[in-house]
């Protein structure tokens, strides 16, 4: 789905902002911070953890259950819904984070059984080195695939007899090679030794400590505080958690509130043309809040207030599926100009983030989106229709439902832009590196004609100076990072909003380039190769620069890797992804080489692109 976020802040009497606050802050961070606590407990939770998923029902009870508790109490009912939806989101992402810990353990302690002196493993496969090293050559020599190392590991995982796994993990060793013929035994350990030290620093995560809610009153860091005069922690586990709620600045302001039903909010426009906005609710319901925005945003609020008119007018029969507005939250942020204001909600601004479907600004695209949106409906339909005996509660949901398709059917008054028409045979390949961030190529595939080049100076035009300056604030935020971290204190460095805006501009840029061209689809290298990219690259120029002195490669590659600091390039390819979907470009994602030169790689990645479609039709 192609969506963007608008940003406003909302503007009210200093009793709304105060109202506001109240629940917020009083009310439902507390309630959050309490389903946080409790939802460990839940029986099943590890259960959960171990799949890394977790359901929506346990959470949803949890918080009904807490309704009537006079702490949380008096809420409007999105508020509760928001409760949920944050618990949700908080343990999905820490939950995810630790099945991919845990994978990445059990991956390194499989190469930790690799990493065995080639005596050993010609012991376990009974046999000599020398048939050892015969067997293996003649696996390589059996080997068709893009990637061999990756073929090696496959079938290491795969293979069941103890011969063939001692060959395929002396392969292994050796990234797929023969050579050298001789290990030298001091750096097999050294490799051995890193390989323990990453799978201990990977279980102490795993052992991380639990989602915690915000602590606005600073009780938990009070208590940290009485604890290091009166019982201090004795044992490491212990430590680690009393040193972590003593380091940690208390949160100052409450969690934000998650609407995804946007027909709790009530737009309308004053006299002096100023857009109004209202939340359903008790308790918020009696507020107005006033619009301010950006100047080229506006346009966006002016939507949302004509879907709500043209819904209201036609009596409800336009669908609110089609609302060009999806979702908001509303959220504090700290005013720079009023933080000596006694109150919170004076030294703090109300903001409003807006979530559109830039599809739905058009009447093309509206009819895209209602046609995916019947589809859908439909497919229920069809299947609860398949069912015998049904419910009360069954027939009124298949009435809801025939509802939405008829409301599906009403349009919109929307202007009208055709939809973008890309050609197919012309990709545009974006290669990714250290030192050049992004190098572009249009390439037609077809005749395999390069169309045009694009560096990432072109690309940044008059703003190219601003990519040394991020990487120069990026070297330097790291640095101080790290001297903090070592003298024991709390990272207080951190970065502007400076390289996400050079991102943005790449992405622009880059997506602009493949309208001009009329470009089908933007291809992006896999991320999960970015290491090996960025260390051939570091390795080549050291190679270069430094020939023939090993230890004079790793002191230039050290100090390079320092000057040039490694790119954001998963937000990158999360800003050229977002750009390119709201103009209807496809996004295509290959592994990209590590040899040749950036322009090289650009246009290697749409060839294989086109390649991969070719090998998905066969």
């Amino acid at each position: 789905m192609s969506q963007k976020t608008i940003r406003c802040r909302l503007v009210a009497s200093e009793a709304a902002r105060k109202a506001i606050w109240h629940l917020m802050a009083e009310r439902n961070t507390p309630l959050v911070n309490e389903v946080v606590r409790k939802l460990p407990e839940h029986p099943d939770f590890l259960t959960w953890q171990q799949r890394g998923k977790l359901p929506d029902e346990p959470i949803k009870t949890l918080v009904d259950s807490l309704k009537a508790d006079p702490r949380f109490s008096e809420q409007p009912i999105w508020y509760y819904i928001s409760a949920q939806k944050q618990v949700t989101y908080t343990f999905r992402s820490w939950l995810s984070l630790q099945r991919r810990n845990q994978w990445r353990v059990e991956s390194k302690r499989r190469w930790l059984n690799i990493l065995r002196p080639d005596s050993e493993l010609a012991e376990k496969a009974k046999c000599s080195l020398e048939k050892l090293q015969d067997t293996a050559q003649s696996i390589l020599g059996q080997i068709d695939a893009p990637d061999p190392f990756k073929w090696l590991m496959q079938e290491y995982g795969r293979t069941k007899a103890a011969k063939r796994q001692m060959v395929l993990a002396y392969l292994l060793k050796r990234s797929g090679k023969l050579e050298p013929v001789k290990e030298d035994l001091e750096k097999l350990a050294q490799r051995y030794r890193k390989t323990e030290i990453a799978i201990r620093r990977l279980e102490i995560q795993l052992k991380a400590s639990l989602p915690k809610g915000r602590d606005l009153t600073g009780q938990a860091h009070d208590l940290a505080l009485e604890q290091a005069t009166t019982a201090p922690p004795l044992d490491d586990e212990s430590y680690g958690t009393w040193h972590q709620a003593l380091a940690r600045e208390p949160a100052k302001f409450p969690f934000p509130i998650i609407y995804e039903t946007v027909e709790c909010l009530t737009w309308s426009i004053d006299d002096r043309g100023r857009i109004l906005v209202r939340f359903s609710g008790k308790g918020t319901g009696d507020h107005v809040f006033k619009i301010y925005c950006d100047k080229p945003h506006q346009h966006w609020f002016e939507r949302f207030l004509d879907d709500q008119e043209t819904k209201k007018s036609s009596g409800d029969q336009h669908s609110a599926g089609l609302f060009t507005l999806r979702s908001v939250k509303l959220a504090w942020v700290p005013s720079k100009a009023y933080q000596k204001e006694l109150e919170p909600w004076n030294c703090y601004h109300l903001t409003l983030a807006c979530t559109v479907d830039t599809r739905l600004w058009t009447q093309e695209g509206t009819q895209v989106v209602k046609e995916e949106k019947a589809a859908g409906t439909a497919a229920k339909l069809q299947s609860m229709h398949a069912k015998t005996a049904l419910t009360k509660n069954q027939q009124g949901y298949i009435r809801r439902l025939e509802s939405t398709l008829d409301r599906l059917n009403a349009p919109y008054p929307r202007p009208s832009r055709p939809l973008y028409q890309g050609k197919a045979n012309i990709l545009v390949g974006v290669a990714m590196g250290l030192e050049k961030p992004a190098t572009l190529a249009v390439v037609n595939v077809l005749t395999q004609e390069l169309l045009v080049y694009r560096s990432i100076k072109q690309l940044l035009g008059e703003h190219y100076r601003l990519l040394q300056q991020a990487r120069t604030e990026k070297a330097k935020t790291s640095h101080q990072g790290h001297r903090q971290r070592r003298k024991g204190g709390k990272r207080i460095a951190q970065e502007s909003n400076l390289g996400s805006y050079v991102d943005r501009l790449l992405a622009k840029a880059i997506v602009e380039i493949a309208q001009q061209y009329q470009a089908g689809s933007i291809v992006l290298p896999d991320l999960k190769h970015v290491r090996e990219i960025v260390e051939a690259e570091v390795g080549h120029r050291a190679a270069v620069r430094v020939p023939d002195f090993v230890d004079g490669q790793k002191q230039y590659a050290k100090a390079y890797r320092t000057q040039v600091h490694r790119w954001t390039y998963n937000r990158l390819q999360q800003f050229v992804t977002s750009k390119a979907e709201q103009y209807g470009l496809g996004i295509e994602v290959v592994s990209q080489s590590h040899l040749g030169s950036p322009q090289e790689k650009a246009k290697e990645l749409a060839l294989q692109a086109y390649e991969k479609r070719l090998a998905a039709l066969s």
